[in-house]
């Protein structure tokens, strides 16, 4: 693996950028893409990768419009059908040469490799408008940020169950303590009504 991390690669357009009839950038205009981290093929069958970054695409009217890769990070693109290929043919070769296992725990993986006029693709990171024949770029509003805590949509189940409180060990041989009884509630003494005197 050639690349190293902070290397800057020159791109350019492919084809022009039309928005609503007016060509805001031409095809050949130049774009730098910066590689963010590398990482070579290891034994172990482990691929390789590199991460990319897509500086601001500047337009034909001075603006930078910013640019988001579908896939920051670039790796060798192996189908189901190739993994489990290659996973009944170490089996196979496991079972008929024992040894092979040596040779699948040390095996490379692969490398990326992108060769010249390789096409990367990358989606817009605002709305571009043209107002009076001249572009204008929206950026995209910040998220909110709430401040209240949202409400869960369900009730999560509990971890664990606390246990109950045991009573305290005793000896061998000894009897634990009875528990005391709570007291009895006695009533309370309540006035009695007072006398009233009939009418003679």
């Amino acid at each position: 693996m050639s690349s190293k991390r902070g290397e800057v690669v020159l791109a350019h357009l492919t084809y022009p950028l039309v928005v609503d009839g007016v060509t805001v950038a031409p095809a050949g205009s130049p774009e730098r893409v910066k590689v963010l981290n590398v990482r070579a093929a290891s034994s172990g069958d482990i691929y390789g990768y590199v991460d990319i970054f897509f500086e601001p695409f500047a337009l034909a009217d001075g603006l930078h419009l910013p640019l988001v890769a579908p896939s920051a990070r670039l790796t060798v693109h192996s189908t189901i059908g190739h993994e489990s290929t290659v996973g009944v043919e170490d089996t196979v070769a496991n079972i008929l040469f024992p040894p092979h296992v040596l040779y699948q725990v040390f095996r490379r993986g692969r490398n990326i490799t992108l060769g010249k006029g390789t096409q990367i693709r990358a989606r817009v990171g605002a709305q571009i408008d043209i107002v009076a024949g001249k572009a204008t770029i929206a950026t995209p509003p910040p998220l909110p940020v709430l401040a209240a805590t949202p409400a869960a949509a369900f009730t999560p189940i509990p971890l664990m169950t606390p246990a109950h409180p045991r009573l305290p060990r005793t000896k061998a041989g000894a009897h634990a303590p009875s528990p005391t009884p709570s007291p009895t509630p006695s009533p309370s003494p309540t006035a009695s009504p007072a006398a009233t005197t009939s009418p003679a």
